[in-house]
């Protein structure tokens, strides 16, 4: 076995085994990865609570170098582990206090924050925290469907509603909220009205089929990125076709390719955002870990496109 690969799978699991740190005492790092555990129960799947532990497992095989492009991603980018945000199940409402205090915090630094989850609810928390350290941000969401609700039975802090919560943050202006990925028979007919309400622009597959994955990409980035001093990427991972990734909540066929993800991801990473998050991870539906494995990929790629490669 590679002397390197011993290594890396030794010791305390975290996020590529990179170093531990607290969110008061970064060491210099330039990104901060941290989890968070939080599901509030998906569509009756439940399962992504586990999924920061799942992908710090899977990521334990992963080198920074890249062997194509011929550069190493932790030498580039100071990177560190800061454990999870502390989760107050079934309290939504002081979960996505926790969540916005966090990630506000370490923007204040200076340092990208990558959440891993988790529900696709804790963008809400994860987009108000990064939000109240620039004037005007931008949002887009990768995402399989529009989760533009204005609530989901009552409940406004749900897995329905991200889109939606982050168009109603006071310096956001809907406008610069674009869902990029929608796809499959789980998008009613009152979020696209809700979504049209509001302003958001959202691509379905067809439409970024035609168009060809870089032009949509870059177009939906123009929009999200528009007149803001900075932008939020939120990538929920059942945008990727169900059979590349099996694992999560609500899995959809049709969605895009392993390759085709990696690419959006660094298209995502070049934007140069403030905040991001990876999210619907449940390693209860991946038996065979691919799904892990393709989150630790694609979070590689996104932060491989911040420091332009």
């Amino acid at each position: 076995m590679n002397q390197d690969l011993r290594v890396i799978q030794s010791g305390v699991a975290t996020f590529f085994g990179r170093p531990m740190a607290t969110i008061d005492s970064l060491g210099g790092a330039r990104c901060a990865i941290t989890g968070i555990p939080w599901d509030e129960g998906n569509a009756g799947r439940n399962g992504a609570n586990m999924g920061p532990r799942a992908f710090r497992d899977a990521s334990s095989w992963f080198f920074g170098y890249d062997a194509q492009r011929d550069f190493d991603l932790w030498e580039e980018l100071p990177t560190v582990d800061v454990g999870d945000v502390p989760v107050m199940p079934p309290n939504a409402e002081a979960t996505m206090s926790l969540i916005e205090s966090h990630i506000r915090r370490i923007c204040e630094q200076g340092v990208l924050p990558l959440s891993i989850g988790g529900n696709h609810s804790l963008a809400i928390g994860a987009a108000r925290g990064a939000a109240a350290t620039v004037g005007k941000m931008g949002y887009i969401s990768i995402d399989a469907h529009l989760d533009t609700a204005y609530d989901w039975g009552g409940e406004t802090l749900t897995s329905g509603c991200p889109t939606m919560r982050a168009a109603e943050i006071p310096n956001v202006d809907p406008e610069n909220v674009v869902v990029f990925g929608i796809h499959g028979w789980l998008n009613p007919r009152d979020q696209v009205m809700s979504a049209a309400e509001q302003g958001i622009r959202w691509y379905g597959m067809e439409e970024i089929q035609r168009l060809g994955v870089e032009r949509a990409i870059d177009e939906a980035l123009a929009r999200a990125l528009d007149g803001v001093d900075g932008l939020y990427v939120s990538f929920d991972l059942d945008a990727v076709d169900a059979s590349a990734f099996p694992g999560t909540g609500t899995p959809e066929p049709g969605g895009f390719t392993p390759r085709e993800t990696f690419q959006i991801a660094r298209a995502l990473g070049r934007a140069k955002p403030i905040a991001m998050d990876l999210v619907e991870i449940a390693p209860i539906y991946d038996l065979s870990g691919i799904s892990a494995r393709l989150a630790c990929g694609t979070a590689m790629e996104m932060l491989s496109g911040t420091i332009g490669h």
